[in-house]
């Protein structure tokens, strides 16, 4: 897996603060809150998809010191860019996962647990992305307070 540069971490990170400006928050208080759909929004050639991404047992898992984030899509199916040369397709798509500014984990998997969170608030995205990781569109914020 190759490192990412500290530029280009800092440079997605900005373009994500800039995308969670208009994005949704959910917060682990209020379940909810935290199964929201967001819109459909266009990908490659004008494919939509939806994503809808939400905690599991929130409140357990923070007093664990742990987020267990679990996503539905609709409309893309998640696939390696690495099987794809990074070539972004229409229909094809993957899961970029962030906790508050740190790495960017790129994945298939619609489920991930976050383990060893330090004590405090974090906030928790889920973004769809394109083959090539260009942001497709679909993302979502959720807000997780560890005791």
């Amino acid at each position: 897996m190759p490192i990412i540069s500290r530029k280009r971490v800092v440079a997605f990170a900005s373009i994500l603060m800039l995308a969670l400006t208009i994005s949704l928050t959910a917060t682990a208080h209020n379940k909810a809150k935290n199964k929201t759909t967001l819109p459909s929004v266009n990908l490659i050639a004008g494919q939509s998809a939806t994503l809808t991404a939400s905690l599991i047992d929130a409140e357990k898992n923070a007093k664990e010191k742990t987020a267990t984030v679990e996503v539905s899509l609709t409309g893309v199916k998640l696939i390696d860019p690495a099987m794809t040369n990074k070539k972004a397709t229409k229909g094809q798509g993957h899961l970029h996962y962030q906790v508050d500014e740190g790495p960017v984990i790129a994945t298939t998997a619609p489920k991930l647990s976050f383990h060893g969170l330090t004590s405090g608030k974090h906030k928790i995205v889920v973004m769809l992305a394109n083959n090539d990781h260009t942001p497709a569109g679909p993302q979502q914020t959720l807000e997780i307070t560890v005791p």
